[in-house]
């Protein structure tokens, strides 16, 4: 039994060991408190499955609003003379889903992220996406702010994104919506309707409403997803309601 409990405890050392070596390798900066990270990356489905009160939800919160100030604030500086349109629309461009889905694979999330995934199973994308947020969050409790713009700055932006090419490019809806009811002073509101288990995965159903006028809804395992086609489909209903006049010009 001693011999099988002191395997256990080499065996849990050498993990942390091996934890603590990717969170320098990716955040350039070893970990102070590594409970943190451990809580980033543990997503709701685990902790719900595992009988945890811990998960990634208040991190993921917290991490989403300090990279969008990070990224606000250095695109408020590298373009000086472009407008809240341009500036808003980019920066939800760098911060979307997609984006933080393929920058968790490009670090190795998918290999240390716990969900209720079978062993031979990848995380979905946006429990990716999630723990990408969760662990900018970590990262900003254990170092602080100034560390943490570094690593977005020095170690995502201007390695893994390239700015010209999404400055011409436009495919965030949410953006292009948020923008155009801001030039036409219109008031725009998500509402989730429901939010179901279907096996598995949870389904959500969003709905757009400008001014308090229902638009459209559209439903997606992905919450995210989900605002962004109901955007692209009300936007496209705007438009013919109140012509194209509004529409930001970079």
């Amino acid at each position: 039994m001693a011999i099988r409990k002191l395997l256990s405890l080499l065996k849990k050392q050498s993990g942390d060991k091996n934890f603590n070596s990717w969170i320098k390798s990716t955040s350039g900066y070893a970990p102070v408190n590594q409970s943190l990270y451990k809580q980033a990356l543990s997503s709701r489905s685990h902790s719900s499955v595992s009988k945890s009160p811990v998960n990634n939800e208040r991190l993921e919160f917290l991490g989403d609003a300090i990279l969008g100030a990070i990224v606000a604030d250095y695109l408020f500086e590298i373009y000086p003379y472009k407008n809240e349109g341009f500036l808003t629309q980019l920066r939800s461009r760098i911060v979307n889903g997609e984006s933080l889905k393929g920058l968790a694979k490009k670090f190795g999330f998918d290999l240390h992220l716990k969900t209720t995934s079978r062993r031979n199973e990848r995380p979905s994308a946006y429990a990716l996406g999630d723990a990408f947020e969760a662990f900018i969050g970590a990262l900003y409790l254990d170092h602080g702010y100034n560390k943490t713009k570094k690593f977005v700055v020095s170690r995502i932006i201007k390695t893994h994104i390239d700015l010209d090419k999404l400055v011409q490019t436009n495919e965030d809806f949410k953006s292009q919506l948020q923008v155009y009811c801001q030039k036409n002073k219109l008031q725009l509101e998500y509402r989730m309707l429901s939010e179901d288990m279907s096996g598995k995965d949870r389904l959500y159903v969003i709905q757009v409403f400008v001014n308090n006028k229902p638009y459209v809804r559209f439903e997606n395992f992905s919450k995210r997803l989900a605002e962004q086609k109901a955007a692209e489909l009300s936007l496209e209903e705007l438009l013919k309601e109140y012509g194209e006049s509004a529409r930001t010009e970079y």
